[in-house]
């Protein structure tokens, strides 16, 4: 039996709202691609919200809403297991996981709960920051 190849793609995603529909389809298309997910759709939604929240944080907080700024974006399908990755870099502020709290579920809040959601919806999170370079790598394993 012959070995699926992964699927991958790259592209430069303008640091904007507007372009994050582009991540979505991109999400939904490839997971479309592995056979018998269980909930299919809610997997694809749990997914997108999590890219979607790591994106919304590079724009608000690395970039500070800086237009002209652009988010390299990978995303890796494998089948063997089924497994989604989506690597996220950035060349803005990096992330301080020393001034990061937890959102108290108990209290209703505005924001903070970006990185509460990222890490539960997904199996993986790591973030990396070296002089000029951010990158943040989110892994989902696909229940077949």
């Amino acid at each position: 039996m012959k070995t699926q190849e992964p699927e991958i793609v790259r592209f430069e995603l303008p640091a904007r709202y507007t372009y994050l529909h582009l991540l979505s389809d991109c999400i939904a298309d490839m997971l479309q691609l592995v056979e018998d997910v269980v909930e299919i759709e809610a997997v694809i939604y749990n997914i997108q919200l999590a890219v979607h929240e790591a994106c919304t944080n590079i724009i608000n907080h690395a970039y500070n809403h800086k237009s002209n700024e652009t988010i390299h974006v990978t995303m890796t399908l494998t089948f063997d297991p089924p497994q989604l990755t989506v690597e996220l870099q950035d060349r803005g502020n990096p992330f301080d996981s020393a001034t990061y709290t937890s959102p108290n579920l108990e209290e209703v809040q505005v924001h903070g709960y970006g990185l509460f959601l990222i890490n539960n919806l997904m199996d993986t999170v790591t973030y990396t920051s070296t002089p000029g370079r951010n990158e943040w790598c989110l892994v989902k394993n696909v229940t077949a």
